[in-house]
């Protein structure tokens, strides 16, 4: 159980627990605009469900930006493990960071116009734990301070590693040690050793380090991937571990590697509990692009086969199906409907456009069939047999070819509910990377067990929004 107040005196909100699979309570899943309305200033709400999953995760608001703005916080659900270990060292949160707010950053991201004023933005720096310096370690003006954390030596350590950023990929390595990557999102695997993490928007990896190196102090790094998205301070973003007895500045150096955007390997990432991709009984095929949008052509918008998401704050789809049966036409043709339990859907999303998106669906976690680069063609082989399973997978590209990809989804509908699936992107979500299966719709409104908070949150968005004219100036979700 977990309960939300907004003490904001001009935003909404929602709290999204994310990658938790709401088995059959689609209420609280905790987006605005779907599966419920922006929660008002001075409203509260509780959140109730079962913590089916286990393993590591956060949680955010799903309103506009405000993640961004700071509105998250680690998960961490007890479970059993694939290895075994000595400490557990908790979660490490990674994200970028600038010194303007997202919100005063969205205008210039979303304009059509020259660069660098208009369209992709590049941020300052980011954050290990909330922590990292601005300015040279040699310069009297160095304002912050670096996460650290203490090693003994022989123990083996688990680190709970989080990406929460708005735009960027990060490497995630400690100089002189290996990692044990043990599972992926909430779904534990076959070990596998690597001496870098790759993890996208959304992902979480639980990874192992043995305290085997020579006793000293070694520089943790989050190095942002500037093939994805670019950074000032791209390879400044470091803690520091420390050896029992060691103090002081690293002065360890790096691995080398390509920068690159790119999910940890495919056939390293086998679930430990194996599980099979049944045969598709129905199909969503989506081709994604962006430019300047048709009825606002000054403004960047992503569309889905030529549709651009759309929702309203005080609308939303789950109130909808509960209060009428109907669900809300703002999104157009991306409301799916998948109409009957256990069957098999299989997504698949490509785009053209030579950028990587990490595409992450709620209420399931999905299995990853394919993922490749260029277009998709009915030649490409789905792997079923025990695919990775997991809740974030990036749609990849090609930088030297200029092309995008593809990526292939599998998922039982065995969850009534009105589920999104977005770009974990927030510029792109925002612009509308996004679409909505509304799964088993005639069985959604039986799983709605408190009808009065649903009607009630509504209630009193749309009297505030009424009072003080709040348009939704983005996707709405």
């Amino acid at each position: 159980m977990a309960s939300q107040t907004n003490k904001m005196l001009d935003n909404g909100t929602s709290l999204h627990f994310h990658g938790i699979r709401q088995n059959y309570t689609n209420e609280m899943d905790g987006v605005a605009s779907i599966t419920q309305c922006a929660l008002a200033p001075g409203e509260s709400m509780t959140y109730t469900f079962k913590a089916s999953n286990y393993g590591t995760s956060w949680y955010h608001s799903h309103f506009a930006l405000q993640t961004y703005e700071g509105i998250f916080g680690p998960m961490k659900i007890a479970g059993p493990h694939s290895a075994d270990f000595d400490v557990d060292a908790g979660h490490i949160i990674l994200q970028d960071w600038s010194h303007n707010t997202a919100d005063s950053m969205y205008d210039a991201a979303q304009t059509v116009g020259p660069s660098p004023q208009n369209g992709p933005r590049t941020l300052d720096t980011g954050l290990i734990n909330g922590m990292n310096v601005w300015g040279s370690d040699n310069s009297t003006n160095q304002t912050g301070s670096r996460f650290e954390m203490e090693f003994e030596p022989q123990k083996t350590y688990l680190l709970r590693v989080v990406n929460t950023a708005i735009q960027s990929t990060f490497k995630f390595h400690i100089d002189g040690h290996k990692f044990t990557v043990i599972s992926m999102d909430f779904v534990p695997i076959v070990p596998y050793e690597t001496d870098f993490l790759n993890i996208n928007i959304g992902q979480r990896y639980n990874i192992l380090v043995k305290a085997d190196a020579v006793p000293g102090n070694y520089w943790m790094r989050s190095d942002n991937q500037q093939a994805c998205a670019q950074l000032t301070n791209s390879r400044d973003i470091k803690g520091i571990v420390h050896y029992s007895g060691f103090t002081g500045k690293p002065t360890s150096a790096a691995k080398a590697y390509t920068d690159e955007c790119i999910d940890e390997p495919y056939d390293k990432l086998v679930p430990y509990a194996p599980m099979t991709a049944g045969p598709e009984d129905s199909e969503i095929h989506k081709t994604v692009v962006i430019g300047a949008g048709s009825a606002e052509p000054t403004l960047f918008k992503w569309t889905l086969d030529g549709t651009t998401f759309q929702s309203q704050w005080g609308d939303g789809t789950l109130p909808s199906i509960s209060k009428n049966g109907s669900v809300p036409n703002y999104s157009g043709n991306l409301a799916i409907e998948v109409p009957n339990l256990h069957e098999w859907v299989y997504v698949i999303v490509e785009s053209p456009i030579p950028l990587p998106h990490p595409i992450h669906l709620h209420g399931h976690d999905f299995f990853v069939l394919a993922q490749g680069t260029g277009a998709y063609s009915d030649s490409v082989a789905l792997n079923t047999n025990n695919p990775p399973r997991r809740d974030v997978a990036l749609m990849p590209w090609d930088p030297s070819a200029g092309t995008g990809g593809y990526l292939v989804l599998a998922f039982e509908t065995d969850n009534p509910g009105a589920w999104l699936m977005h770009c974990h992107i927030g510029w792109h979500t925002s612009m509308g990377f996004a679409l909505q299966i509304i799964e088993n719709l005639e069985n959604i409104s039986k799983t709605v067990t408190d009808s009065c908070q649903l009607d009630n949150t509504c209630l009193s968005w749309n009297k505030y929004a009424t009072a003080n004219s709040i348009v939704v100036e983005d996707s709405g979700v």
